[in-house]
């Protein structure tokens, strides 16, 4: 799973709102003088220079209001270029004050040791009701917070209760049946195959194997690095059998995920669920659809993940480093920023009670009226933050390409396939021990 090649901003309803806007950092700032309050130390009149992949105008705009003496001059920068020039200049006098840093890449720069630790800015107490996971994701090695996320993006499965009815004999009404379907990796398999015949395999429970491969690696106890030696999560190893057998069995139509095919099955009636983030809800389900809108729910699925995010941070050394820094702890976890964050870009927010408040009577036309915040509200609370590294964006890649697909769809034995995985971990990271 390429966690930074398919992000995207989390959206989420709050009264049945349809809009959606990308959910990378904005960032504004404020003092150069350290304070245990974010917010009062926004309050001088000061420049910060925000480095992000994607626009955050509205964010931006909005900050303005809140803190009128805060400019804050954004540098957007193409998603495949971001690292690279980031990496030439940050930390000097041409780098930025503030960087947006995706969930493919966080770890990477949470231990570069270029990042300001936040704990002069309240932190601490400020995040006490900010999902730990999200929290756990800007901690280094250390222990230090150095980057802080102002939204979550908990995976889920949305499925099609019109196939889910005709094969399944599920009602639209009864989402407790439909997660007793998708409770287990064994019980998927069971509900893949009764798909398959009661539809004379016109139907599928999954597109493509990503249904599988992004909660399994997003799930996972154990990172891909530690002590400098690479590891492989059983559940890894597991699943590999598991979807083998979606391919071998006529289980999935075996798409490629994102591609036209993949995308086509939300509107046809023959794909029974998607494996999305929360925010694929109104960016992929909304605008692929037609003709389905208001025939899907969601629910949790048999493991907790996620897939996604932002994580803001101040850049140590930076002429505006403590600006900065108290904007990333603002941005992140004061109520109204947060609250308008929720209600006006629809987002899913970093703060639990906001998610709560704003969510407590939210109804989905898209979902048939169904309110996802519960849902997306105990996945977060389950995510393990702790096994992400900064290795993982090229690590997973090798792992689908080398492993995943040519073993699932019969081309390689899978001691081979783990041989060739771990050669090219090598090649990439010669210093990490692979045995």
């Amino acid at each position: 799973m390429n966690l930074a090649k398919n992000w995207k901003s989390f959206a989420l309803v709050a009264a049945g709102a349809l809009a959606v806007v990308s959910l990378a950092a904005c960032g504004k700032s404020a003092s150069g003088t350290k304070s245990s309050d974010a917010s009062a130390n926004l309050n001088k009149k000061q420049t910060i220079t925000l480095w992000t992949f994607t626009t955050e105008q509205p964010q931006i705009d909005e900050l303005k209001k809140l803190k009128t003496n805060l400019t804050i001059k954004q540098v957007v920068i193409p998603y495949a270029d971001f690292q690279t020039k980031l990496d030439q200049v940050i930390g000097t006098s041409k780098g930025p004050d503030m960087v947006a840093l995706d969930a493919g890449f966080v770890e990477k720069y949470v231990e570069s040791g270029k990042l300001t630790d936040l704990a002069s800015y309240g932190v601490s107490s400020a995040a006490k009701d900010n999902y730990k996971y999200t929290l756990d994701m800007g901690k280094n090695a250390k222990g230090q917070q150095v980057a802080i996320s102002y939204q979550a993006a908990p995976g889920a499965y949305y499925y099609n209760t019109n196939v889910f009815q005709k094969y399944l004999g599920i009602a639209p009404s009864d989402t407790k049946a439909a997660q007793t379907a998708l409770s287990s990796w064994s019980q998927i398999e069971k509900t893949a195959q009764t798909i398959k015949d009661k539809s004379a395999g016109k139907a599928y429970l999954f597109s493509s194997l990503e249904e599988i491969y992004n909660p399994v690696i997003g799930a996972r106890k154990t990172g891909w690095v530690k002590d400098n030696k690479l590891k492989i999560d059983s559940t890894m190893t597991d699943s590999l059998d598991l979807m083998k057998d979606f391919v071998s069995k006529g289980l999935t139509q075996n798409t490629t995920a994102q591609s036209a095919d993949w995308f086509a099955g939300m509107s046809n009636n023959t794909i029974g669920t998607y494996a999305l983030p929360s925010w694929g809800l109104f960016y992929w389900l909304k605008d692929y659809s037609k003709g389905t809108a208001g025939d899907w729910r969601v629910t949790a699925g048999p493991v907790s993940y996620s897939w996604g995010g932002t994580w803001l941070a101040g850049v140590k050394g930076a002429k505006n480093s403590d600006a900065a820094s108290a904007l990333s702890v603002y941005l992140s976890t004061d109520k109204t920023f947060q609250t308008w964050e929720a209600k006006t870009q629809n987002d899913f927010v970093s703060v639990k009670t906001v998610n709560d408040t704003v969510g407590k009577d939210a109804s989905v036309s898209l979902l048939g009226g169904q309110n996802p915040y519960p849902i997306f509200s105990n996945v977060a609370k389950n995510i393990n933050g702790k096994n992400q590294t900064q290795y993982d964006q090229n690590i997973q890649s090798l792992w689908i390409n080398d492993v995943v697909n040519p073993y699932a769809n019969g081309k390689i034995t899978k001691d081979k396939a783990l041989k060739n995985f771990k050669n090219d971990v090598k090649s990439a990271y010669p210093a990490l021990s692979v045995d």
